[in-house]
Parts: C-alpha cells; sequence; structure tokens
C-alpha cells in the first residue's frame, strides 16, 4: 500500500517526539527494523508506528494523547500505559503492509470500531478551578453514591463551569433517583457544582484515544442536545444514560464507558451470592436428613413404648 501522506519528523512536536523516545525506552522490543513512520490525523492529533523484531515483527502505535501528566484510573482497549496498539506478525512484509493500512486510514480520519480509552483522575480542587483543569469539550465524569459503586455520572465540560449532562431540573445526580425521578431527565446545562454529589468529590477526564471529533464540535453537538431537551422521558440506567450522551457528544456514538466493567463487576459478585447461597442450600440439606432421622427414630421409640 502507497503511503500517501508521509509526515517528516521534524514536522512533529518536539514534546510528542521526547515521549515517544521515552516510551520504546521501556519497551522490550529488541531492535527497530524500520524508519518510524509518523503521521496525522484530521483533527491535528499526531501518531506514530514503529516497526521492530525480537524473533518475529512487532508494529506498535503510539498517539499524542492528552493528559499524559494525569494518574491513570482506568483503561481499556489499549496495549499499555503508553502504546495504544501492538501488532505482532511473522514477516516484515506483513507488518510494513498493516503499519501502511494503519497509516493511511488514521491519515483520513478512518478510526477502529472500538473504542479505546483512559480514564485519569483530576486533583481534588477541581470544582473550585475548573477553569484551570478542563477545557471545553472535556468528557468528565464522576462516582455515583455507594447505592451503585460500580457505576459513574458523566458530562462534557462547557467552559465557564458549566456542564451539559443527562439530569432532571431539582435533584442532584446520585444512585438514589437513578430509579426514580430519573424517568424526568433530560441533556440540560448546569454548573459543575451541580455535576457532583459533593463539593470536593474527585472529577476524571474520560480521553479518548484517538480524537474523532474537535472541541468546538463536541460543544456545539453538547449545546444542541441540550436545546432538544435530548431523550427526555427515554433515561435507561444500562441502554439510555449520561455516558451515551456524553459519548454521543464526544465521539459521535452512543457508548456506555461503564458496560464491560459493570457485567465484569457484576458477574464476579453475582457469582459470589449464587456461590454463597448454594453453600448454604447445602449446608441445610446436609444436615436436614440427620435431623428428620432423629426426629423419626423418637416417634418409633414413643410408639414402641406405648405398645
Amino acid at each position: 500500500m502507497q503511503i500517501q501522506e508521509f509526515l517528516p519528523p521534524e514536522d512533529v512536536p518536539m514534546e510528542f517526539r521526547e515521549h515517544v523516545d521515552k516510551v520504546l525506552q521501556n519497551e522490550w522490543m529488541g531492535e527497530e527494523c524500520e524508519e518510524r513512520l509518523w503521521g496525522k490525523t484530521p483533527f491535528n492529533q499526531h501518531f506514530v508506528l514503529v516497526t521492530s523484531k525480537v524473533v518475529w515483527y512487532a508494529v506498535r502505535l503510539i498517539v499524542d494523547e492528552e493528559n499524559r501528566d494525569l494518574e491513570i484510573v482506568r483503561q481499556r482497549d489499549v496495549h499499555s500505559g503508553d502504546v495504544l496498539e501492538k501488532s505482532q506478525h511473522w514477516t516484515l512484509e506483513g507488518a510494513l503492509e498493516y503499519r501502511n493500512k494503519i497509516h493511511q486510514e488514521l491519515s483520513d480520519g478512518i478510526f477502529p470500531d472500538h473504542v479505546a480509552y483512559r480514564i485519569r483522575k483530576l486533583p481534588p480542587d477541581c470544582v473550585d478551578n475548573s477553569a484551570f483543569y478542563l477545557k471545553p469539550g472535556d468528557h468528565i465524569q464522576r462516582k455515583l453514591d455507594s447505592s451503585i459503586p460500580f457505576a459513574n455520572h458523566e458530562g462534557i465540560y462547557l467552559g465557564n463551569g458549566k456542564v451539559a449532562h443527562i439530569n432532571t431540573e431539582n435533584v442532584t445526580t446520585d444512585g438514589i433517583t437513578v430509579f426514580s425521578e430519573k424517568n424526568d431527565a433530560y441533556a440540560r446545562i448546569d454548573k459543575i457544582d451541580k455535576f457532583v454529589s459533593y463539593h470536593d468529590q474527585e472529577i476524571r477526564i474520560v480521553v479518548h484515544c484517538l480524537r474523532r471529533r474537535s472541541r468546538e464540535d463536541i460543544c456545539e453537538e453538547a449545546k444542541r442536545l441540550v436545546k432538544e431537551r435530548y431523550r427526555e422521558g427515554e433515561y435507561h440506567f444500562l441502554q439510555q444514560n449520561c455516558q451515551h450522551f456524553a459519548s454521543y457528544c464526544t465521539i459521535g456514538l452512543e457508548w456506555m464507558s461503564d458496560k464491560a466493567d459493570l457485567i465484569e463487576k457484576g458477574v464476579i459478585y453475582g457469582s459470589a451470592a449464587v456461590m454463597g447461597a448454594t453453600l448454604l442450600y447445602s449446608f441445610f440439606n446436609r444436615n436436614e436428613p440427620e435431623y428428620v432421622e432423629d426426629s423419626r427414630r423418637e416417634e418409633r421409640q414413643a410408639s414402641t413404648t406405648r405398645r
């Protein structure tokens, strides 16, 4: 495949090139066997594809992601904390063909079907200093209350301390309202102190590894959906909620960042509950025959005595 848009290294920001050097120093990758292939998406996000060989060939995709200085709380569909994707190939020809294909697709704005993301934690004074820590178009998140320990509330930061999210008019978003007042929720704009449950609650940024919309377009989409009172009366905890709204604004897909974790943790806790119930059932069933047999034995003795 012929590469149509080759980006010279000198056209790549020095900070990103230095970041790539540090990442590769920590990778067990053998020797680089081809020149690094730099590129840029239509949203001006730089990336590089690095080909190396140990026994077979590997192609690593590293992207110039935002907020790299923030601690990662959770991530999904990524190879590691710094490498977005790593593919392996038996031949150099196969590796280069794959490398060129990915370079061309990203350069043309053709992105994978899956959603790769990293959730990063902001400092505890974010509510008071939102303009310092956040940029318009950021996809933000915070935990629901303890009644639903695995779920999070999400929205789009619009600037000036305002957040677009799915909420009701009179209540803050917490777990208790999910199954009651939330039926009346719709897309609206609130101050960030109403987005959180309490003042110093931890706020996170959902960093989509591959940017699919500009910040301006994200904010405009959020405002448009607010004007339409998006999904009013259609709220559903798993199928139509604040996360679907925030992701649709950010990447153009109605997607739920918590879904996989809720399923995994639900299976674990559900399995534990089933196991506990099974053990209790086995315990009582194991002891019940002895109890029944003792009762029957006493009844037979009493009958024999009467005769």
